[in-house]
């Protein structure tokens, strides 16, 4: 009787492990955005285009009514380069909004992504 325990114990032990696995690799799935939101990366990369331009107009010493026509000129810009539109921008923004978990893998991905531009702007080195 003592053999059965153990060998029922181990079949309990290698389904739970199976389970585990598949459980585990399930959420490493990446997980798919509706249809009309940005990914992840394109969301990072249009980001840091926007940020970059924001940081440049704010040396400009204009007004800050002026600023922001400009920065408006600027976003247009951003967006017809990565090829997206201002609501499908907006929409995506709302969709991470709503999923903190990814937005923060976004903006940790933003901020190593800016991080790198400046590092090789400080030694010179082109993009």
């Amino acid at each position: 009787m003592v053999k059965s325990a153990k060998g029922q114990d181990r079949y309990v032990m290698r389904s739970c492990l199976v389970i585990i696995i598949i459980l585990g690799l399930s959420s490493c799935k990446k997980k798919q955005v509706p249809e009309g939101v940005l990914s992840q990366d394109e969301m990072v990369a249009v980001m840091s285009e926007l940020y970059i331009a924001e940081q440049k107009i704010s040396t400009l010493g204009v007004k800050r009514d002026s600023l922001t026509l400009i920065f408006d000129v600027m976003k247009e810009k951003v967006f017809a380069k990565a090829g997206v539109t201002d609501s499908v921008f907006r929409k995506s923004l709302d969709y991470y909004m709503d999923h903190p978990q990814d937005m923060e893998v976004m903006y940790t991905s933003l901020v190593d992504s800016l991080n790198l531009r400046e590092q090789r702007a400080l030694s010179g080195h082109p993009r």
